[in-house]
C-alpha cells in the first residue's frame, strides 16, 4: 500500500498499532507504515510532532490521531465497523477495553522492568496464560449467546472480528499457545480463523510481524 498523505507511526512491533493496521489493511486505505525503533523514538518524541509523546499516531486526511483506543474507534465508525444498535456498540467498546486487561500482566512478562518482574516472571506467565483462556472462554460464551453466526455479532463483520482476531492470535503466537484458543473457544476459534484467512489476509501477509518482541 502506497500512502496517500496518511501515515501510521509506531514501533517496529504489534502492539498498540496492530489493531489499527489491520484495519487500514481491510478498508483498503492507503497509508505510509512508518516503524520507529526505540532508539530513534527517543529522539523523535521530543521533536514536539506527537502529541502526548507516545505512539502510535494516525496521519489521516490531514489531521493527526492518537491514542490506539480513539483510533480504533475512529476508524470503526469511519469505515462503517461499528455495530447497527447501541447493544452492539457497547459490545465492540468492552473488547476494546478489554486489551489493556491482558496487556497489564503481558508487559511483565515481556518487558520486564523491575527486579521484582524478572524474579516472578514464571508467575506472570501463569496469570497471562490465566487471563488469556479466561477470555477466551468468556468471548465463546458471548459469541454463543449471540447467535453463534458468521461472525462475533451476528450476520455483519465489525470491529469485533478484528479486535478478536488480531488479540488472540497475538497472545498465542507471543506465548506459542495456538491449540488453547481451540481449546477454550472452540466456536469462536473457527469464526477467527476463517477472518484471518479471509477478510484479514492482506494484513496477516503484510504488515503482521510473526517475531515481535511486544
Amino acid at each position: 500500500m502506497e500512502d496517500e498523505g496518511n501515515k501510521l507511526y509506531y514501533f517496529n512491533a504489534n502492539g498498540r498499532a496492530m489493531i489499527i493496521r489491520a484495519i487500514l489493511y481491510y478498508s483498503k486505505t492507503k497509508f505510509e507504515n512508518i516503524l520507529i525503533t526505540k532508539e530513534n523514538w527517543k529522539i523523535e518524541k521530543k521533536n514536539g510532532k506527537f502529541q502526548y509523546e507516545q505512539l502510535p499516531m494516525l496521519e489521516y486526511e490531514g489531521k493527526k490521531y492518537v491514542q490506539s483506543h480513539a483510533i480504533e474507534l475512529f476508524l470503526g465508525r469511519t469505515f462503517n465497523l461499528y455495530g447497527k444498535n447501541n447493544e452492539e456498540d457497547y459490545q465492540i467498546n468492552t473488547l476494546l477495553d478489554s486489551f489493556d486487561d491482558l496487556f497489564s500482566v503481558f508487559k511483565h512478562v515481556f518487558e520486564p522492568i523491575t527486579e521484582e518482574d524478572k524474579q516472578h516472571i514464571e508467575d506472570y506467565k501463569r496469570a497471562l496464560l490465566n487471563k488469556y483462556e479466561f477470555f477466551a472462554e468468556s468471548c465463546e460464551k458471548k459469541y454463543i449467546s449471540n447467535g453463534g453466526k458468521k461472525y462475533y455479532l451476528g450476520d455483519n463483520f465489525t470491529l469485533a472480528d478484528i479486535f478478536l482476531t488480531c488479540t488472540f492470535y497475538y497472545y498465542a503466537d507471543l506465548m506459542g499457545i495456538e491449540k488453547n484458543l481451540e481449546e477454550h473457544a472452540p466456536k469462536l476459534s473457527k469464526v477467527l480463523q476463517s477472518v484471518k484467512n479471509n477478510e484479514l489476509k492482506e494484513f496477516y501477509d503484510k504488515a503482521y510481524f510473526k517475531e515481535s518482541e511486544y
